[in-house]
């Protein structure tokens, strides 16, 4: 195997151990039934490069104030670490199909998913298709 591909395995491991940890001060710090953090992108991936990639998060809260202190957290967590943080707030009072990488996302950080942004996600994905048929034509 190519030593450069098994660093690049390594480094991924070691990235995806690091967002273990902000889950768990996240987790000590925030009820966990009001919140969900999804990480997406290359970060938790070989292609992440250092000093070239950031890491992309959404985060969707009950409350603004709650997704502020949540948005303090992480940017500080990755400010520690040199990496630049993507970082934005899931509204759902506006549907677009932006939002759709962070909520189909392998990585969350709560089991926090409620009806209303389901519903949501729902709405994204009609978006989507509107803009695909208008294109379409």
């Amino acid at each position: 195997m190519d030593i450069a591909v098994e660093d690049k395995k390594i480094a991924a491991r070691e990235r995806i151990k690091d967002l273990i940890a902000l889950q768990r001060e996240l987790r000590s710090m925030f009820s966990e039934d009001k919140y969900n953090v999804f990480v997406f992108g290359s970060y938790p991936t070989v292609r992440f490069e250092y000093g070239k990639s950031d890491v992309d998060i959404a985060v969707y809260a009950d409350s603004l104030d709650l997704y502020k202190g949540i948005a303090v957290k992480i940017e500080e967590f990755f400010e520690d670490r040199g990496i630049n943080v993507d970082l934005f707030f899931i509204d759902i009072s506006v549907p677009a199909p932006v939002f759709l990488a962070p909520l189909h996302a392998q990585i969350q950080f709560t089991d926090y998913y409620p009806d209303k942004l389901r519903e949501f996600e729902a709405e994204c994905e009609k978006e989507l298709i509107k803009i695909k048929r208008s294109i379409a034509v």
